[in-house]
């Protein structure tokens, strides 16, 4: 008798399966099973380890001796028909092994519906309120792909969903200005991007890394990874007008206006290849109006008033069309219609426009909208306006209002992934 025919008496007579005996050992459930057919040797110290779990006396650990000295003579041209019966329970038990997994289909199903769901709450929902929503997801996600097996699909999958997951955070850790939070997430976002080899996903991570870097002041690092997912996104993908528009930003920041401009036409003519219909706003998508705040900047930039109140009339049209209206933008624009007004040198027209921004409710005041509200303050303070009461009243406002940035709120979530 073999080591193998032993072991699978022993088994039997104690009713002992395959998983359950692994578990106590502990090994794989592979290689027992490997065992148990006779087609792998076990160690010394695993024998005896299995002679103590199934009390057999030291009967395994001799049957294992005699079996290696046997196997020193085995004649492959002796396989018997028996021998590929076996041969044949072993691959099934191989394959058996290979669909076990600790997660299911439709959880991972869910769980990608859950993360698209942050992605469409993240310019409507208050900023703190995804956040932690998303840090509880992750968490999740992680969890699973930590603590078990899954198959080779189903762990792609996830490292996929972690990787926009953690781009989203990202994004969010900037809006609410934990810059360090956000490049940890970033970080690891793109290592879960590249295991998952999507290009896709690396895309959606270039673009949040993007926007931290500008609103770090690093313009041309940021214009650089935005042209870098720009170019790794598919035609069509998600997030490839906003890399673009993106990139026309932090050039304009970097003071290169031409290049800038190409970028924007790069972003018209990725928007010539979606369906209007197609698109809804949610953290990676750049609606008509979105895409309008960017041009608003770059008109800045170049100090050309006249262009940011048409870019400013194109959002309104496109609100008016009934693009999605998502409090961001809408405050984006608003404001850029106030920078507009302030280099014409009508700060009352500006007040007009930034009266309702000021209502905004502080749980969504995030760094972006603060930060534009900081430009225009500044050029209030040229020479210009010196002595004008309108100027410094608004700035008055404006200071008032940016005591309640998000920036200075108590933030739940860790301050690491």
């Amino acid at each position: 008798m073999t080591f193998g025919e032993r072991l699978r008496e022993l088994m039997t007579e104690q009713g002992v399966g395959v998983r359950e005996l692994a578990r106590s050992v502990p090994c794989d459930p592979g290689h027992l099973s490997k065992l148990r057919l006779g087609h792998k040797m076990p160690s010394e110290r695993l024998a005896q380890r299995l002679d103590g779990l199934l009390a057999a006396g030291g009967e395994l650990a001799v049957l294992a001796q005699t079996t290696v000295e046997e196997a020193e003579s085995f004649d492959t041209d002796s396989i018997t028909d028996g021998d590929r019966d076996v041969a044949a329970e072993d691959v099934v038990e191989l394959a058996a092994w290979l669909e076990q997994s600790n997660v299911g289909d439709g959880a991972i199903g869910y769980l990608e519906i859950s993360t698209r769901r942050l992605t469409f709450d993240y310019p409507r929902r208050p900023p703190l309120e995804v956040l932690d929503a998303g840090r509880a997801l992750q968490v999740r996600v992680t969890q699973i792909l930590r603590d078990g097996r899954q198959r080779l699909g189903q762990t792609k999958a996830l490292l996929s969903m972690s990787a926009e997951l953690f781009a989203l955070i990202n994004l969010l850790a900037g809006d609410v200005g934990r810059y360090p939070l956000a490049d940890a997430y970033g970080y690891a976002a793109w290592t879960c991007a590249d295991e998952a080899d999507s290009d896709s996903a690396r895309a959606l991570v270039l673009c949040a890394q993007s926007k931290t870097a500008r609103w770090e002041g690093r313009y041309a690092a940021a214009a650089e990874l935005a042209r870098r997912g720009f170019e790794l996104a598919p035609a069509g993908a998600r997030g490839r007008i906003l890399l673009a528009v993106s990139e026309a930003a932090a050039l304009q920041l970097s003071g290169d206006l031409e290049a800038a401009h190409q970028a924007l036409r790069r972003a018209q003519e990725s928007r010539d290849q979606v369906r209007a219909a197609d698109e809804t706003a949610d953290a990676w998508s750049c609606p008509r109006p979105r895409q309008e705040t960017y041009a608003i900047q770059v008109g800045l930039g170049a100090r050309d008033p006249a262009a940011m109140l048409r870019s400013v009339r194109a959002a309104d049209d496109a609100w008016a069309d009934g693009d999605p209206l998502v409090y961001g933008t809408w405050a984006q624009v608003r404001i850029g219609a106030a920078l507009a007004h302030v280099l014409l040198g009508e700060p009352a027209r500006a007040a007009e426009e930034l009266a309702p921004v000021f209502e905004l409710d502080p749980e969504y005041r995030v760094v972006t909208i603060i930060g534009r509200l900081s430009e225009v303050s500044r050029r209030l303070g040229h020479s210009r306006y010196k002595g004008d009461p309108r100027a410094a009243a608004l700035r008055d406002q404006i200071r008032a209002f940016q005591a309640g940035s998000l920036e200075h709120k108590a933030l739940a979530t860790p301050e690491v992934p």
